[in-house]
């Protein structure tokens, strides 16, 4: 997952920019503090089915550049920055008049957020991801709310039930269990729960369908970077599980549908024929 290499990198954390996209913005031109929230959208240039893809064109911006005005929407946010390891993407979010930060290069997007995390006070750190720029931010709030409202949670994320039975079956469709009070029990690329024989048709009832963001307390982000990958991480390749498997508690929100992501091309002619117009 690393990105493609710069020809003259920014040292990790210099080039921090601030930047106003409208006068109600003007809360995230402030320095974090204790007790707040700090919104990081790591991006990369790299992706192997569809490099470049931060910098595709979504009705006239760059798709990273409309993934963080979108989550400049969150109401309960203190702050919000986009990460990265490439100049072209540190450049076109800050043409834009919108934060961003140079980091390390970094296998995942996660150990980018925790290099973001180390340096910044916030004891409540959002991972979102920078290629869901329909994500609706009621969505992110309402994780931020449960965060705040649940102070046993290392972590939190989202989930949706399932229409149908179809993806439920489907591996590249990760799938969450959970139990009373909405506590991870497991996720999977396998269609969990087991089903008794002749119960199948009914399992996709049962678990929901992840949604790929994360509220992480400070202090377990940085745990959770620090802890080496797991061998049912590395079996299923999520890395959520270094964190079951390592005791940390993860709770889930139950959201309406999931949002719609750019993984391929075809998904950005897909996300381009449904922008809201007027944005």
């Amino acid at each position: 997952m690393n990105s493609d290499k710069n020809t003259k990198p920014t040292p990790p954390g210099v080039g921090f920019v601030v930047g106003r996209v409208q006068g109600d913005q003007a809360r995230f031109d402030q320095a974090g503090r204790p007790g707040g929230v700090l919104v990081v959208i790591p991006a990369r240039y790299g992706s192997s089915r569809f490099p470049g893809k931060a910098l595709a064109d979504v009705a006239g911006k760059p798709l990273i550049v409309r993934v963080a005005e979108n989550a400049m929407r969150v109401r309960t946010a203190d702050r919000v920055l986009v990460a990265t390891d490439d100049r072209r993407i540190f450049d076109a979010v800050t043409a834009a008049g919108l934060p961003c930060e140079m980091t390390a290069e970094h296998p995942t997007g996660t150990d980018r957020i925790a290099e973001v995390a180390a340096r910044h006070p916030e004891d409540l750190v959002v991972n979102l991801q920078g290629d869901e720029p329909l994500l609706p931010p009621a969505d992110v709030e309402a994780l931020i709310t449960f965060m705040q409202d649940g102070a046993d949670w290392d972590i939190g994320t989202c989930g949706h039930a399932f229409a149908e039975a179809g993806p439920w079956r489907e591996p590249n469709v990760v799938k969450v269990v959970t139990g009373r009070g909405g506590r991870a029990l497991y996720f999977s690329r396998a269609p969990i729960p087991g089903m008794f024989p002749g119960r199948e048709e009914a399992g996709h009832t049962v678990a929901l369908r992840h949604v790929g963001i994360y509220a992480f307390r400070r202090e377990a982000l940085l745990r959770f970077a620090s802890l080496a990958p797991t061998p049912l991480e590395c079996a299923e390749g999520l890395e959520q599980l270094r964190a079951l498997e390592n005791g940390m508690s993860i709770g889930v929100v139950t959201i309406g549908a999931g949002p719609v992501g750019v993984d391929t091309p075809a998904d950005l002619e897909r996300v381009r024929a449904c922008w809201p117009a007027g944005r």
